[in-house]
């Protein structure tokens, strides 16, 4: 595991890079924490890491919350394991800075293997020589997709609320996913009535690189797609 602030992170990034180029090894897997504090309380400058780990094509994870924290850094490692690739992680200060009481059982989660995706026969993990070269090629060829197909097999995107009458669907991600469930609840809008006027809420962990089969169906099969997510856009531009 690997932890920097928003200005660590800025520091790190060449780094970072490089050993996301390298890889994982296939018995391990790491999972870099970025700590931002979108509204600079701590802070020299209010920061959003997103840009620079894609800037390193690392896979970002953002967690909707402590409870999900957990479980999601879980499936974090062993992305990282099963891709090649590093895993970001967004820890924004609004959890750092709080607390909760969770029940949970890590032992209960299913880690599962995509079965859409050819793995090299020499697999994506970190060897020795490895041309810089090659491994461009490995990561955008290979180890991203191989991170789309895990979260999409195990279901890291997903479907909060469903209705049958398509008509909008809210994409959310992180806190704001939970403010989106807050402002629902203000408006007195229940999961029943959300249903009855046709509004549907799909939580993303993977906001990049995106995973692509659930969000073309999203734009298949409703009407408007609203994306609610944290100061620079990063799904809404996918």
């Amino acid at each position: 595991m690997w932890y920097g602030k928003g200005p660590g992170v800025d520091r790190s990034v060449d780094v970072l890079k490089h050993a996301n180029g390298a890889g994982t090894s296939k018995f391990g897997g790491v999972l870099a924490l970025a700590g931002d504090d979108h509204a600079c309380k701590s802070s020299t400058f209010p920061h959003q890491s997103e840009q620079a780990f894609i800037h390193a094509m690392i896979p970002v994870l953002h967690p909707s919350g402590i409870e999900d924290a957990l479980s999601l850094g879980l499936h974090g490692i062993a992305m990282s394991r099963y891709s090649g690739c590093w895993s970001a992680f967004q820890i924004i200060s609004d959890f750092a800075d709080s607390s909760a009481s969770v029940s949970t059982d890590p032992f209960a989660l299913e880690f599962r293997l995509p079965t859409d995706f050819d793995m090299p026969k020499e697999g994506l993990n970190i060897r020795w020589y490895d041309p810089p070269v090659e491994q461009e090629a490995r990561l955008i060829n290979f180890k991203l997709p191989a991170a789309q197909a895990y979260a999409r097999a195990n279901g890291l995107d997903r479907f909060i609320i469903q209705s049958e009458k398509k008509r909008l669907v809210i994409v959310a991600t992180g806190k704001g996913f939970m403010d989106t469930m807050q402002a629902l609840d203000d408006l007195g809008i229940t999961r029943k009535r959300a249903e009855e006027m046709g509004i549907a809420v799909y939580k993303v962990a993977l906001v990049w690189p995106l995973e692509p089969q659930g969000i073309q169906k999203l734009a298949a099969d409703y009407e408007e797609i609203f994306v609610v997510e944290e100061k620079r856009g990063v799904i809404e531009e996918q």
